[in-house]
């Protein structure tokens, strides 16, 4: 079902990841809040479908974790699907309409999915996928900086913002 990526993680990935280590276990609600804050940060057609589907994403992936730590009930599973596809499971309003709009374009007006899902740039412009994903690449470096800034001042460590900038940038730099 699930296709490999090639691509190597962005550093929003490896930065959640190392986030996700610290909050054991996975939490949803901390995904789809993180997927509203960045469709406001640009609340504009093509975001709030690059985030609905991240959304989704995210609801998968929970009823993923959610299988394999034995939290579903036994009838809710799918050898194919892993869940049921007859399981209900809430989904916040403002994806359902963000792919239902997009969709609704596309059969309407035609062209390529892309287009009328707001996700590819046009005439010259970066795909909004391509800028919403460097837009969370910095939060996610500056959140992981301040986390690190966060530890120090706790342990009372001295500690200088400009060195936790360089160690983001070796970090980086080694992926």
């Amino acid at each position: 079902m699930a296709r490999k990526s090639s691509r190597a993680p962005r550093p929003s990935e490896i930065v959640m990841a190392e986030f996700a280590g610290e909050q054991v276990p996975w939490d949803l609600n901390k995904h789809l809040n993180g997927c509203l804050a960045g469709y406001q940060t640009n609340p504009a057609y093509g975001p709030a479908v690059f985030f609905a589907l991240e959304a989704l994403w995210g609801i998968a992936h929970d009823m993923g974790v959610r299988s394999k730590n034995g939290k579903l009930d036994p009838d809710q599973l799918d050898p194919d699907w892993m869940v049921s596809p007859e399981t209900y499971l809430p989904v916040p309003w403002i994806w359902i309409r963000a792919l239902a709009t997009a969709w609704e374009r596309y059969k309407d007006q035609g062209g390529s999915l892309g287009h009328a899902f707001g996700l590819e740039g046009g005439q010259g412009k970066s795909p909004t996928a391509h800028k919403l994903e460097q837009s969370l690449d910095e939060r996610a470096i500056a959140r992981w900086i301040w986390s690190r800034v966060q530890k120090a001042r706790a342990a009372h460590e001295k500690i200088r913002i400009e060195d936790v900038i360089q160690d983001a940038l070796s970090q980086l730099k080694k992926r």
